[in-house]
């Protein structure tokens, strides 16, 4: 191995603390997502249980948020993760909220909300630090 050759890593990559603060901001919004799709799950139960809305977009719902709350821990973790599991949420999000579409905001707000966590997360996960 040549000492000499330029590094084969991203520079920014090297240094990812530069984004911790924004992992911070975006666990801190995951929480408040969490909080406010507690005060509904019981509603959101009731929905899918009365078929106002079908089973896939309740389980779509719930596979989301748990990937958006996994990303954003490993994200506040480690700064350079999360990418995957933020796309995924994302998909997951915007086709629940879609689900959700014709019931009043409280109900698919928080997806919403989600949705821009995870496309937000994605955005500062990505291989460059935003400057």
């Amino acid at each position: 191995m040549n000492p000499f050759a330029p590094p084969t890593t991203d520079v920014d990559m090297a240094a990812p603390e530069r984004r911790k603060p924004v992992a911070f901001v975006l666990l801190g919004l995951s929480a408040l997502q969490l909080l406010w799709m507690l005060l509904c799950a019981y509603a959101y139960l009731e929905l899918v249980r009365t078929g106002v809305t079908s089973f896939l977009t309740g389980l779509g719902s719930l596979v989301g948020c748990i990937l958006l709350y996994v990303g954003a821990v490993r994200f506040t973790v480690n700064a350079a993760r999360g990418n995957r599991l933020f796309v995924a949420a994302l998909v997951c999000l915007v086709w629940a909220a879609r689900g959700w579409w014709g019931i009043p905001i409280s109900f698919w707000g928080p997806y919403a909300l989600g949705s821009a966590i995870a496309g937000a997360g994605w955005w500062f996960s990505r291989g460059a630090v935003p400057h």
